[in-house]
């Protein structure tokens, strides 16, 4: 929110033109479609990284792992009383965020990297899905805010914030209508 100030965080928005997807009582998914990069032309790197991290947590590194930093400032932003993991930049720390939730639009999705028990993995959005895929809206996917497919044999945790009411809409998308996993 930017309370009538120009925010820091409006020097990294594109029109998203998946907005108008979302139904009401999702604003953090709101303001995640509203970041949505179509072309995936923006990313957010150097200075436009560095501008995120400072306004969502006052962190500086340009090497962060930005996934839990993107979910972080969808929540921050919209929902300013939740209270995010200690380490929300990172994702394995939104598995204690919230409460427990089924996949459905808008729910933060956790999944594994590299092996199911590491502490590496990756946090975004539920957008839809398909037969073998979750279709995720996020940050740091390709290096851009974009939606990437995950397999679902790699979801680790689902999370929905405290006292929001679970819509428990679930899409199905078309495989085509994300990008590919590449994650080895």
């Amino acid at each position: 929110m930017s309370y009538g100030r120009k925010d820091r965080f409006d020097l990294v928005r594109t029109q998203g033109c998946i907005a108008p997807e979302v139904p009401p009582g999702l604003p953090w998914l709101a303001e995640a479609a509203h970041l949505y990069d179509s072309k995936g032309e923006v990313g957010l790197s150097g200075r436009r990284l560095v501008r995120l991290a400072e306004r969502v947590a006052g962190a500086t590194g340009q090497n962060l792992p930005w996934c839990g930093l993107f979910v972080g400032h969808c929540i921050r932003a919209t929902l300013p009383t939740q209270r995010r993991p200690w380490v929300y930049f990172r994702a394995r720390p939104w598995h204690r965020f919230g409460e427990d939730a089924q996949p459905q639009l808008g729910a933060i999705l956790l999944f594994w990297l590299r092996w199911p028990t590491s502490p590496f993995g990756h946090v975004g959005f539920y957008w839809g899905e398909d037969d073998e895929t979750y279709h995720v809206l996020g940050g740091n996917q390709h290096a851009s805010i974009l939606i990437e497919r995950f397999p679902k044999d790699r979801l680790v945790d689902c999370r929905w914030p405290v006292g929001m009411p679970q819509p428990g809409i679930r899409r199905r998308r078309p495989a085509e209508r994300a990008a590919p996993f590449e994650y080895a």
